[in-house]
């Protein structure tokens, strides 16, 4: 099988927006959970979420920032997370291809869940960097990635947290980790100085 790409993505958010059934999954409630301790329990200011999906980590995020951005590359999707944030005045959703159209920083916490595999190689090699520079100091990273192979990623699951651990380097130390049996949480915290 072919690995997906943003049109991909595009299309199965306008059969179905939540194509993975985070809103009723208890696998993907518990991973969420997981996530969220990553996060840690205290209030951030600058929260960026990547690849938001269909917003139901962004609602459990919102409580836990200032501003929360949530960035989607299917405008299906950001369409969606809009219609479920309305009246949640701390949260802004825009549309976003990765590496590309990565935000600049600071913020004080990025969320990088179940994304990483499905850019290709040198995608990933800009990303990573720019999710480093994009880090607050004292800010914290937190990856959520399958390490098990599937059909339609663009690299193995396995190596992505790997690769940020590389590309994080010295500025960044591993604060949190959790893995299951088929998924890793993992968060970094960035040297303040």
């Amino acid at each position: 099988m072919k690995a997906i790409d943003s049109a991909g993505f595009e299309a199965m958010f306008r059969i179905d927006v939540d194509p993975w059934n985070y809103a009723t999954s208890p696998f993907e409630a518990f991973k969420r959970r997981g996530l969220l301790q990553a996060c840690g329990d205290r209030c951030r200011g600058r929260v960026l979420e990547l690849a938001c999906a269909n917003g139901q980590t962004s609602l459990a995020l919102e409580p836990r920032a200032l501003r929360l951005l949530a960035i989607d590359g299917s405008p299906t999707a950001v369409t969606e997370v809009r219609r479920r944030t309305r009246g949640l005045g701390r949260v802004a959703v825009r549309t976003a291809v990765l590496p590309g159209d990565m935000p600049n920083g600071p913020f004080d916490l990025i969320v990088v869940s179940e994304l990483l595999y499905y850019l290709a190689p040198n995608a990933l090699r800009v990303l990573l960097p720019r999710i480093a520079s994009a880090a607050a100091p004292g800010g914290r990273v937190v990856l959520l990635h399958h390490h098990v192979s599937f059909a339609d990623a663009a690299q193995l699951p396995s190596l992505v947290h790997g690769q940020a651990r590389v590309a994080f380097g010295r500025h960044f130390r591993e604060t949190f980790r959790r893995r299951g049996s088929r998924y890793e949480a993992v968060a970094f915290d960035r040297q303040s100085c």
